[in-house]
Formats: C-alpha cells, sequence, structure tokens
C-alpha cells in the first residue's frame, strides 16, 4: 500500500476540525464538552508545544488562541470550571498521566491506559511489589499508603499526614503526586477549600473511585492496549510520527516500530506518510 504525501494545509484544516478549533465547531455546554473530551479519548486542558494533542480550552474558543492574561475571560473560565466538575462528577479522569502533564482521559479510553499501567490486581499489594523493586520513590509510598489506609484526602492534608509537610518537602510531594498519576494509582476527585487559598485538590485511589475502569482493564491484553491506544490517537491527531507516539505514551520506540509494522501488515495503519516540505515519516491509521 502507498503511503500518501499530505500537504501542511491539509493536515492543520484535517486537525482543526477534529480539535473543533473553528467557530462553527466550538464547545458551548458542560454536555458538549464531556461529548467532545469522549470523541477525542485523550485531550489536554491548554495546549502544549510538546504534545500534539486537542485542548479544551482550542476547543471553547473555537480556534488555537493564546490564553488570556487576565481571568475575567468567559472561556477561560468555563475551561477552569470544567475541568473540576467533569474529574469530580466522575465523568472522565484528569490528572497528570501522560508525560507529568494534565490531560483528560475519556471512560472508555481509560481502561486500556490502565491496562498497561503497573497495577496488577490488588491496591493494597502492587504498590510493595514496586516499591521493593526500587519503581516506586519513598514519598509516592508514603503518600499511597495514606490514601490506602485514611480515604480521600485534600492536598493540604495529605501532605502532612504523608510526613512532607515542611516547606522543603514542597517539591517532593509535588514529584510524589505526579509519580502516583502517572501510575493511574491515585486521581483527582473532588475540590477543597481546607488550605490558606481555599482551593486544593482531593485525592484518593483511582482503583477506589473508578472501579469500571479496573474492571475493565483485566480483561484487556497489553498487545490490545497498546493497539487501541495508538489507533485511536492517529486518528485524533491524523498523523504522528513514532518518536511523538513513543514519548507520549512512555513506549521503548522498538515496541512503536513493531506495533505499527504489524498493524500496517494488516491494513489497519500506514507508514512512511510524508506531510510535504517537512523532513521525517508519519504514521496514520486507516479509517
Amino acid at each position: 500500500m502507498t503511503a500518501p504525501i499530505i500537504t501542511l494545509e491539509s493536515l492543520r484544516a484535517a486537525r482543526v476540525d477534529r480539535y473543533r478549533q473553528s467557530p462553527h465547531l466550538r464547545v458551548h455546554t458542560e454536555a458538549e464538552a464531556l461529548e467532545f473530551l469522549n470523541d477525542v479519548g485523550l485531550c489536554l486542558l491548554f495546549s502544549a508545544k510538546e504534545i500534539e494533542l486537542p485542548s479544551l480550552w482550542g476547543a471553547l474558543c473555537g480556534g488555537n488562541h493564546p490564553v488570556p492574561d487576565h481571568h475575567d475571560d468567559h472561556e477561560l473560565g468555563l475551561a477552569w470550571r470544567w475541568k473540576d466538575t467533569l474529574p469530580v462528577s466522575g465523568q472522565v479522569l484528569y490528572g497528570k498521566f501522560l508525560r507529568k502533564k494534565p490531560v483528560f482521559i475519556s471512560l472508555d479510553l481509560a481502561p486500556y491506559v490502565y491496562a498497561l499501567s503497573p497495577n496488577y490486581g490488588d491496591p493494597t499489594q502492587d504498590y510493595l511489589l514496586d516499591y521493593n523493586a526500587g519503581r516506586l520513590s519513598v514519598e509516592a509510598k508514603q503518600v499511597y499508603e495514606v490514601l490506602l489506609e485514611q480515604g480521600a484526602l485534600p492536598t493540604s492534608r495529605l501532605r502532612q499526614e504523608a510526613g512532607l509537610g515542611a516547606k522543603a518537602s514542597a517539591g517532593r510531594f509535588d514529584r510524589a503526586l505526579a509519580e502516583l498519576q502517572m501510575d493511574l494509582r491515585i486521581t483527582k476527585v473532588a475540590i477543597s477549600d481546607a488550605n490558606r487559598w481555599g482551593y486544593c485538590y482531593v485525592y484518593d485511589l483511582l482503583s477506589r473511585h473508578f472501579p469500571r475502569v479496573v474492571e475493565k482493564a483485566q480483561a484487556i491484553t497489553g498487545r490490545q492496549a497498546r493497539e487501541t491506544l495508538l489507533l485511536h490517537y492517529l486518528r485524533t491527531v491524523v498523523v504522528a510520527t513514532s518518536r511523538q507516539v513513543s514519548a507520549l505514551f512512555n513506549w521503548e520506540p522498538q515496541d512503536v516500530d513493531r506495533l505499527a509494522e504489524r498493524l500496517a501488515r494488516e491494513e489497519r495503519l500506514r507508514m512512511g506518510v510524508h506531510i510535504e516540505g517537512h523532513p521525517g515519516e508519519y504514521l496514520a491509521a486507516i479509517s
């Protein structure tokens, strides 16, 4: 199968439609925001140069606009509000799940992400296996054990209970939170006013608040998970390089190459796609 050469203009136009970054496709309501997040599966709150993904902000304002530096912008207010209300209501995941960046993950796609996480079944034991093998930091272990024993806690109290309340420990606590989210061990479940700013996240075990995600993940093999995530990602962003895929999902480059080669043989993916005037080869899903 001959891989096509696409123009940069056609790629941009396809992403504008897919990302809803045009006035006639923009999101207006919370229900439409959820529909958009479910459609794209993986989504940023605001765009990031190093990550090719749609953003809720772009869909809200109907374009790839810079984020305003004032707080009275209507669409900006909606973005900040819905990134709290949608996850808290259990309709989508939101947290530092990919590259330590906050992303939305739809509930349909979440089991495939979870299936590739270091969670093997028992949330009271898995983390100990990883800690003893040097794959989990001591700070992450402390934070996780507090949530395991006490349930959902706001970050202000969680820091204290985990023994990381000192000012000098702030960075270690933040890194522990990011580490646990990257492993899909914990997630944001509520908003609290239990700090001096009157606003902070409440965290708990992901398995406790999203048991259906965990249950569905148990029937998904690693091969199925990577296949589904790769094809869904390509359908969302239109084209991507193997390096982009590897960096986003933290997969070994050789695993991405083998997966792409297999899907190409099955005529479900195109390899060697070129963008006119740009170096490199891209992958594209076959509809």
